[in-house]
């Protein structure tokens, strides 16, 4: 029997943005920005498009990045879904490992930066509304070119045909390259007297996926084995609480969002995003 499955998720975006009036840049300095973060994932979806029924509705976890030395990180996430389109029995579980370097670090003044002054969310009616407020200056934006490399597990149903429940269990690696923006700035409202920190990191990636998968039918082929993604990171206030005069910050204060497309073998098209929360600066 042919299952269909729909999600529709809407996003809209209310934001303006001033030009430097009424704030007065202290510091801008992105060196003092985050090496590594431990982060919850509280919302995460994970679906390949020729493969619905091993879609991972809601997922959650955990993603962590954390510096071993100046260039070299380690990175990994762990997510089992909560809500599973179809289950073929067991645990689901996406799981990674791996290694990141920098090859170079490099900060350039430009003439025009975009900050983020403010970040809020709100839900009505199925819908969830972002607004955000911005303005624009000169500053100083460090950019960093990364290598990464790992091992990659994913476990999911699969129903090619619509008529066959299996499972189908990709083991393998990745490895790709990135490039990291980062700004950071100390503002201070000309007004009010207020200071505060600010600043952003896009973590930009491309990965090659090395996947050969074992597909519990015997009746179904599994020589396919190379997929692909493309994929970015964002944090919303990627500096400790130290770097912005002891502030707390709120809990979207701390928010992390991950986006991807690729392929995976017998999947097709696959789509993944995430939010999360991070819970350890480092």
């Amino acid at each position: 029997m042919k299952k269909v499955f729909a999600i529709v998720f809407f996003i809209s975006l209310f934001g303006h943005s001033t030009f430097g009036q009424g704030y007065e840049v202290l510091v801008d300095d992105p060196s003092k920005l985050l090496k590594g973060h431990i982060a919850l994932e509280y919302i995460a979806v994970d679906a390949g498009m020729a493969n619905i029924s091993g879609a991972y509705a809601w997922a959650i976890g955990a993603n962590a990045l954390y510096p071993l030395l100046p260039s070299l990180s380690l990175e990994g996430s762990l997510r089992t879904p909560l809500l599973k389109l179809e289950s073929a029995g067991g645990l689901a579980i996406a799981a990674e490992a791996g290694v990141s370097k920098n090859l170079f670090s490099r900060t350039k003044l430009k003439d025009e930066v975009k900050i983020l002054l403010s970040f809020s969310q709100s839900r009505s009616g199925g819908y969830v509304t972002t607004k955000s407020s911005t303005l624009t200056t000169p500053g100083k934006v460090k950019t960093e070119l990364f290598v990464r490399g790992g091992g990659y597990y994913r476990n999911s149903s699969y129903e090619p045909d619509y008529s066959t429940m299996s499972s189908i269990t990709h083991t393998g690696g990745y490895a790709g390259i990135g490039i990291s923006k980062g700004t950071y700035f100390h503002l201070r409202n000309v007004e009010s007297n207020e200071t505060f920190a600010t600043g952003t990191i896009f973590r930009f990636y491309a990965d090659v996926l090395l996947l050969p998968s074992n597909i519990k039918d015997p009746r179904y082929d599994d020589s396919d084995m190379i997929g692909f993604r493309l994929g970015v990171k964002w944090y919303n206030s990627p500096f400790t609480s130290e770097n912005d005069f002891g502030r707390k910050r709120g809990f979207f204060g701390n928010m992390f969002a991950i986006g991807e497309i690729g392929t995976r073998p017998y999947e097709g098209t696959v789509l993944t995003a995430s939010v999360g929360y991070v819970i350890k600066k480092f």
